[in-house]
C-alpha cells in the first residue's frame, strides 16, 4: 500500500474522533427548544439538574451558612427555603443563560473532551495502520 494511503488512516481518524465529540459536547446543548421530538440533553433535563444542585447546594457553602441548619426550630426552614430558592432560580433561566453559566464553569474540559476524541481517532487510525503492515 502506498504511503500517503497509509497516513491518511489515522489522519481521517482524527478527524472522524474530533467531529463526533464535537458534536456530543453540542448536542449537550442544542437544539435548545424541540425539533422533531429532539432536544439537547441540558434543556430537556433542567428541571432534574435544578433539583440535584439545590440537594447538594449545602456541601459547597461556606462552612457558616452549612451552619444555618443547626438554628434550633428555623434552621432546617432555611436550608429548605435556600434549596427550592436555587431550584427555583435555575428552573427560570432561559436555555440561553443556562448555557453561558454552565459553558463558564466547564468550556475548557468540553474542549479536551473534542480534542481528547481526536487524539483518539489518531491513535485508532496508528493501530489500523499497524494492522496493515504486519
Amino acid at each position: 500500500m502506498e504511503m500517503w494511503k497509509l497516513l491518511l488512516i489515522p489522519i481521517i481518524g482524527f478527524v472522524i474522533g474530533y467531529f463526533t465529540n464535537y458534536i456530543a459536547v453540542k448536542m449537550l446543548f442544542y437544539p435548545r427548544k424541540k425539533i422533531l421530538g429532539i432536544q439537547g440533553v441540558l434543556p430537556s433535563r433542567k428541571k432534574a439538574l435544578a433539583r440535584r444542585i439545590s440537594s447538594v447546594i449545602m456541601h459547597v457553602l461556606p462552612k457558616e451558612i452549612r451552619g444555618l441548619e443547626k438554628i434550633p426550630f428555623v434552621g432546617e426552614k432555611i436550608v429548605v427555603l435556600v434549596k427550592s430558592s436555587i431550584e427555583k432560580e435555575i428552573n427560570s433561566l432561559d436555555n440561553e443563560k443556562l448555557e453561558k453559566i454552565i459553558l463558564t464553569v466547564v468550556r475548557k474540559e468540553l474542549g479536551f473532551i473534542t480534542w481528547m476524541g481526536g487524539f483518539l481517532g489518531f491513535l485508532i487510525g496508528l493501530v489500523q495502520v499497524l494492522v496493515i503492515i504486519l
